[in-house]
């Protein structure tokens, strides 16, 4: 758990020919994590823009495809797809991907002519429903003297329309939303109607293709518009259930053709001659012979492998077994960095002292059960939420027991009162007790981050720096400790004798690694004096600022006494008579609830500055790569011989 799992780097030399048998064991029986470096020109880059048009294409259909079928519809698994090699491969998705572009394209043209229906069915419903009457309208298409226009505004009132336009120009109301009219006038009033309109922001409207012809039998044409309406909106229903029957396809084939791009980038970039290409990888130390065996019988031993065993390179990729309760924590350590293959994981040790400090900042009993169970609200019932509420449970579960053991706080109360249980320690009656006590964990915690900073330095074989640097250091904070709580602030006392437990490992810092370079580099490492004096100052000031940060603990603590104590005094001040009866319960439950949630932000977010800043800066250089096997989706898609 502290080291990562030993692997191995892998190359596997093979003909080019072979590739695609490679690739398909390699997907299917090894965890191989891929490390690709450019090594010539592979045919496999012809076919390369032409799957990348393929996949943006797929990806442009998908996204139309949220616009007609619902989310969460069912999604039957695909048949896969099997071509010949790869152009046969690439015209068989391209015949596939038409074919729903078509589909897609017909959907559309369906939408836009049922959006306008339904438009021109909904206004001229509102025309017909009694603001003009069919047969005015029908008698006014038949004058042969007058022309006609409907008109429109999202803004102007018709009032305005009729103050525009001229006293031989007549005005009919023809609906109230939005504003529309009738305007009849002379045929050759026409251009300075339509510039009086337009003055006041009215816009002619155009009749349905329906009601071309003039506007005689207007409710049959309604009638025509509507049942028109209905046989769009059954096509387009007949597509929608084509489209989403035929989803899963499309999805498939969007994991096809990244995996197609994914192994034509690996061929690229595998080239080892004209004949031979080259893969290479992490495998974990383990698995390696079971991928020599597979690589070796489908290839009946066309196959060249060299094995190294990889020992303390910080560019290996890192894998670590947990147990289930550990995972939890190495995604909140992965908040800060990866760890790299040549240091020492600080997860497990995270899973320990993460809730052992949140504790100690929020214990209560009770309030540490309510968080439990707001994290598992969260787990329960947000998906994208159960982190946080494993987190939440861990922590408020912590608290609770903290706030038992060593507070005996029930929801701010005592538990000597409530079940007669002498707690050891009362944060609000003990400050200074409580201080300390917060000193002393942070003293620890430094400590064991000193402590991994020197067993790193042994892990990457950097000797010098272990014992010339951070085992100095070690010793300097020790000393350092030891002088602040034996002799206290007393300077005087500290210059009768202890200063030289500081003193010594100062002295050693300053010139043992400056010696040690000037040493093997000459006069080149002179300029190393000046660099350690500024280090050993900064290192000092750091030792304080990040031990008086551990009083958060303290502040926290206090912050909770007096917080939950002002509630409860609110809730005693106003017991009084009836509605008191009411009112101090409720302030109570109210209070308890407000110092939950915030507490509970507050005290996360200071015991993750706790360990990335005041505990992680000691020891932790982070900058590691995962481990992540190679993996398709679907598998290989051109044919492979097994």
């Amino acid at each position: 758990m502290l080291r990562p799992v030993r692997m191995c780097h892998t190359s596997l030399i093979f003909l080019k020919a072979d590739s695609e048998k490679v690739i398909d064991t390699v997907n299917r029986k090894a965890n191989l994590h891929l490390s690709l470096r450019e090594m010539g020109e592979f045919g496999a880059a012809d076919y390369q823009s032409e799957i990348e048009s393929l996949r943006g294409r797929i990806r442009d259909l998908l996204s139309k495809t949220k616009n007609y079928v619902p989310a969460g519809a069912a999604i039957a698994v695909d048949a896969p797809v099997s071509a010949r090699d790869w152009q046969d491969y690439i015209s068989s998705i391209n015949s596939q991907v038409s074919g729903y572009e078509r589909l897609i394209q017909e959907l559309e043209a369906i939408t836009k002519t049922e959006e306008r229906l339904e438009r021109d069915l909904r206004l001229w419903k509102v025309v017909a429903s009694g603001y003009l009457d069919p047969k005015s309208l029908e008698l006014i298409s038949q004058l042969e003297k007058f022309s006609f226009i409907f008109v429109s505004s999202e803004k102007s009132p018709i009032s305005e329309l009729r103050a525009a336009v001229s006293e031989t120009c007549m005005v009919v109301d023809a609906s109230p939303e939005p504003p529309m009219a009738l305007v009849v006038f002379l045929p050759s009033q026409e251009t300075r109607v339509i510039q009086q309109l337009e003055s006041v922001g009215f816009r002619s409207v155009e009749l349905p293709e329906e009601f071309q012809g003039g506007l005689s039998r207007f409710p049959e044409k309604l009638r025509m518009l509507e049942e028109r309406l209905e046989n769009v909106k059954k096509t387009k229903a007949e597509k929608v259930s084509l489209l989403e029957r035929d989803l899963g396809r499309l999805l498939y084939l969007e994991q096809s053709v990244s995996d197609a791009s994914l192994i034509l980038s690996i061929k690229g970039k595998s080239s080892y001659s004209k004949n031979w290409a080259v893969l290479e990888g992490y495998v974990p130390k383990d698995q390696i012979q079971e991928l020599m065996n597979s690589v070796q019988q489908v290839l009946n031993g066309r196959v060249v492998s060299f094995v190294r065993d990889e020992d303390v390179s910080a560019s290996v990729p890192v894998h670590f077994k947990y147990p289930r309760f550990f995972k939890i924590f190495d995604s909140i350590t992965n908040l800060y960095g990866s760890p790299s293959y040549n240091e020492i994981n600080p997860t497990p040790i995270l899973a320990l002292s993460f809730p052992i400090l949140f504790g100690l900042m929020f214990g209560d009993l009770g309030h540490g059960i309510s968080l439990a169970i707001v994290g598992l609200i969260f787990y329960r019932f947000f998906a994208s939420m159960k982190k946080i509420g494993v987190v939440l449970i861990i922590t408020g579960i912590a608290g609770a027991i903290i706030g038992t053991l060593l507070y005996g706080e029930f929801f701010g109360q005592s538990l000597y009162y409530l079940v007669g249980y002498e707690a050891p320690i009362h944060p609000a009656e003990e400050l200074m007790r409580m201080l300390k006590i917060s000193l002393f964990v942070g003293v620890a915690h430094i400590l064991l981050g000193l402590s991994l900073s020197f067993a790193n330095s042994l892990i990457q074989r950097r000797y010098s720096s272990a014992f010339l640097v951070n085992l100095p250091k070690l010793a300097l904070y020790i000393g350092f400790i030891y002088l602040v709580f034996a002799v206290g602030l007393n300077i005087t006392g500290w210059f009768s004798g202890p200063i030289l437990y500081i003193l010594g490992p100062i002295i050693f810092l300053l010139i043992g690694e400056p010696f040690y370079e000037i040493s093997r580099h000459g006069k080149k490492g002179i300029g190393k004096l000046g660099e350690t004096f500024f280090d050993v100052f900064e290192t000092m000031i750091s030792f304080i600022s990040n031990t008086v940060s551990y009083l958060r603990i303290f502040a926290m603590v206090i912050a909770h006494i007096m917080l939950t104590s002002v509630f409860y005094s609110l809730a005693e001040i106003t017991s009084g008579g009836v509605l008191g009866m009411v009112l101090s319960p409720l302030i109570i439950v109210v209070g308890n609830v407000f110092v939950v949630l915030l507490e509970g932000v507050l005290v996360l977010a200071q015991d993750l500055r706790l360990h990335f800043y005041e505990w992680f800066s000691k020891f932790y250089n982070d900058g590691g790569v995962r481990f992540n096997p190679f993996r398709l989706a679907v598998g290989v898609p051109v044919k492979v011989s097994k």
